[in-house]
């Protein structure tokens, strides 16, 4: 199975607080797997992806917006990315330049041990305001890039995007802006 930055996992904990019996569930599957709470993995640390596919799946049922709560989840990937580590502002002036820096820093916050293979973004158009993209999950449910494109839109002051996957098998996804 890869790996992903524990920063995401304790992420989903801190969305699942209004869901106190999910997220306690949640808390002690992760600590039977790493001997730490969802507040005590390391940000820049790996963990399992299994970890994040559990969270995310428990974050869904618990919600009352089922696996949007998924699409909600990935909406706040990079405003959390921003907030730790930051965003390079000279490589970042359009959401073009913010979807190929997704493309590349996927590849930093994940890793490969021998499982479930982190796949490279494919790029299948790039055309202004319009983007269609190949990005699998590496175990996890690959709804949450919906978010993540949908949140990148937004946090560049879009609020019309549009992000539809058009074919869950490869997990396509046509971006719009």
């Amino acid at each position: 199975m890869a790996k992903v930055k524990g920063k995401f996992i304790t992420f989903i904990g801190r969305l699942m607080t209004l869901y106190k019996e999910q997220k306690k569930k949640a808390d002690e599957a992760i600590y039977a797997k790493t001997g730490k709470h969802f507040e005590e993995l390391e940000p820049e640390e790996y963990y399992s992806a299994e970890l994040i596919d559990f969270a995310l799946k428990a974050y869904a049922n618990a919600s009352p917006t089922g696996r949007k709560a998924i699409v909600t989840m990935g909406r706040n990937v990079y405003p959390l990315v921003n907030r730790t580590v930051g965003l390079p502002p000279d490589k970042i002036k359009t959401p073009l330049d913010a979807i190929l820096f997704e493309t590349e820093n996927f590849l930093v916050d994940h890793q490969d041990d021998g499982g479930v293979p982190v796949i490279p973004r494919k790029i299948l158009t790039a055309e202004d305001r319009h983007v269609v993209i190949e990005a699998p999950a590496p175990g996890y449910d690959p709804l949450l890039y919906k978010g993540v494109y949908l949140g990148i839109l937004e946090m560049l002051g879009i609020k019309t995007g549009k992000v539809e996957m058009i074919d869950q098998n490869k997990a396509i996804f046509d971006i719009t802006w």
